[in-house]
């Protein structure tokens, strides 16, 4: 018996066909539309990019599941594991305009997923760039919100500020590594883990602890002496990060040891902080509460001015709660963070801002954006039929004579938007309503005394 198992596709990719595809191109037709009037121009990146551009920012649980590879020239490549990164080196590379940048796109990204046996998914979305107002905040919220309930009934936004998680970390002066440790394990401290298991698992990630305060030795001083040899001696050395970000990377890599008592202070702050969720009013009184024991900046005031005035684009504060326990899984995220949750409470997308990201590809930008995974609306939209929306019709002779007549028929009923299958057969007709049943076909229309006659399938 011959063995075909070489010419399968690769496990957890699928093969699209008319319905999905026909769905997808109509999601997306409508997504465009949309953001056109928003002011968003559309932008396409290539599929394959550099595979240094997706580590920068990605935490250790998204870098294992990226598809890295070597391409025939020698270099390091990716498939595309994330729109925004893409766009924000796009913007970089081509040194597109210094004013404010809104940007929409569709298409798919990359990453393996053993437990979902999916390693692609669909995406639409939107990166502002260049501003860091309210109105920015306001509008990338607005339009997820708004976009998504023009398909979807019953959606509501969860939002939060990785911020005020990060004032937190900063207040302890914990360093950058162990700060991703604990963004990246919120949910793990949200669900009251105890100090001692969070601590075992932190070490587990190659943190060390001890029981002083001081956590390096090297200064800043030392380290930029090393920058500066390495900028000026190596012609070969290509510095695509500015001073400042390499100096406080390098700090983090060289600090040895972290100060227990420390990080279970942090620890007793983030606890009760991540645990809240409800509504706005309620929510930040909590914790201001618990932020008093700290020093803060202004991002509980941020998230504070940012759910309030959701209002102003039509959204109830019944269809907006806070989390502050709500991380994303690309550790570039430094503002508000938000999900797209459906009537399920299941996430279809979201977004926020990631002034961090464009630094880390070596330029300061202020940006923000959101993505929806398609997935998830194509198979509410094909539960529901929100779009398959058209007829399909079978036109069917039996006999040479009634071609020409079967072709105008065709065009008359593409004219109504229907689709339409030509069928010439020497099958009885209830064979083909069988086959037309089988097909999808709501209707059949055939000739009999030289008539158009109907019938349902």
């Amino acid at each position: 018996m011959k063995n075909n198992n070489n010419f399968k596709k690769v496990s957890g990719f699928n093969d699209k066909f008319s319905d999905e595809v026909s769905i997808t191109n109509q999601l997306d037709s409508k997504f465009f539309d949309f953001t056109t009037l928003w002011g968003y121009e559309k932008i396409d990146t290539p599929i394959i990019e550099r595979s240094s551009i997706f580590s920068r920012k990605s935490g250790s649980s998204i870098g294992s599941n990226i598809y890295n590879f070597i391409d025939p020239s020698g270099s390091e490549v990716s498939l595309r594991a994330d729109f925004t990164t893409s766009i924000i080196r796009s913007y970089i590379e081509n040194e597109l305009s210094p004013n404010e940048m809104r940007f929409s796109y569709s298409g798919e990204i990359y990453k393996y997923d053993s437990n979902m046996n999916k390693n692609y998914s669909h995406q639409n979305g939107v990166e502002f760039i260049g501003s860091k107002s309210l109105y920015s905040d306001l509008e990338i919220v607005a339009m997820a919100k708004l976009f998504v309930s023009t398909l979807l009934d019953d959606i509501k936004i969860s939002i939060g500020h990785v911020g005020v998680l990060i004032d937190v970390i900063e207040h302890f002066q914990l360093s950058g590594r162990v700060g991703m440790f604990l963004l990246q394990n919120i949910d793990f401290i949200k669900n009251e883990s105890s100090n001692d298991e969070i601590l075992i698992k932190a070490q587990k990630n190659g943190i060390d602890f001890n029981n002083k305060t001081d956590e390096s030795n090297s200064t800043n001083d030392e380290i930029s002496k090393i920058l500066d040899f390495t900028f000026h001696k190596d012609e070969n050395f290509k510095q695509t990060r500015n001073d400042l970000s390499i100096v406080e990377g390098l700090k983090n890599k060289i600090s040895k040891n972290v100060s227990k008592d420390k990080f279970f202070d942090c620890l007793d702050i983030l606890r009760p902080l991540v645990n809240i969720g409800g509504g706005l009013e309620e929510s930040i009184s909590e914790a201001n509460k618990i932020l008093s024991k700290i020093s803060t900046t202004n991002n509980l005031r941020n998230l504070y001015d940012l759910a309030n005035n959701l209002n102003l684009y039509g959204i109830e504060e019944s269809d907006v709660s806070v989390s502050f326990g709500l991380v994303r899984e690309w550790g570039y995220y430094t503002g508000f963070v938000f999900n797209i949750l459906s009537s399920e409470n299941k996430i279809i997308g979201g977004g926020g801002r990631y002034d961090s990201l464009g630094l880390s590809l070596g330029e300061n930008l202020s940006a923000t954006g959101f993505a929806i995974d398609s997935e998830i609306v194509f198979s509410r939209l094909k539960e529901n039929h929100e779009i398959l929306n058209r007829k399909k019709i079978l036109v069917y002779i039996s006999d040479q004579k009634d071609l020409n007549e079967a072709i105008d028929t065709c065009k008359n009923e593409r004219n109504k938007g229907n689709i339409v299958l030509l069928k010439s057969s020497p099958e009885n007709f209830d064979e083909i309503k069988k086959w037309s049943l089988d097909n999808n076909i709501s209707e059949v229309l055939f000739f009999e005394n030289n008539k158009i006659k109907r019938s349902k399938v």
